[in-house]
């Protein structure tokens, strides 16, 4: 076996994103922003054009960048502090969740008045 190269964290936090994206049915990419710095400027809450529609969905980023936080840092790294490092990624980098949770702490289809 070779040996596997490691990533840089800001390639670690752009692949994050990007799946981020790709999850919530954006056509659109991290780099697609940061090219269009005006874009950003204008818009500053440019974040908000896309969201987690369902818990489902948060949840499967939230498990690859679980599974991606060992392609940055060391394999010895402990399963706590993984967690730990994506529960903050998620604060910092996180698109809103868009789903309510019943009093179970289930997910309930909310009903949209037209």
């Amino acid at each position: 076996m070779g040996k596997v190269e490691k990533i840089s964290e800001e390639q670690y936090v752009l692949d994050c994103i990007n799946k981020e994206f790709e999850l919530c049915g954006s056509e659109k990419r991290f780099d697609t922003f940061m090219d269009l710095s005006n874009y950003s400027k204008e818009n500053p809450q440019w974040f908000d054009e896309c969201e987690f529609s369902d818990e489902g969905t948060y949840n499967t980023w939230l498990e690859y960048c679980k599974q991606h936080t060992y392609d940055w840092l060391p394999k010895r790294t402990t399963k706590a502090s993984v967690e730990n490092h994506v529960s903050y990624f998620a604060l910092q980098y996180g698109f809103p969740c868009r789903y309510d949770r019943d009093e179970t702490g289930n997910e309930e289809k909310t009903e949209q008045e037209d």
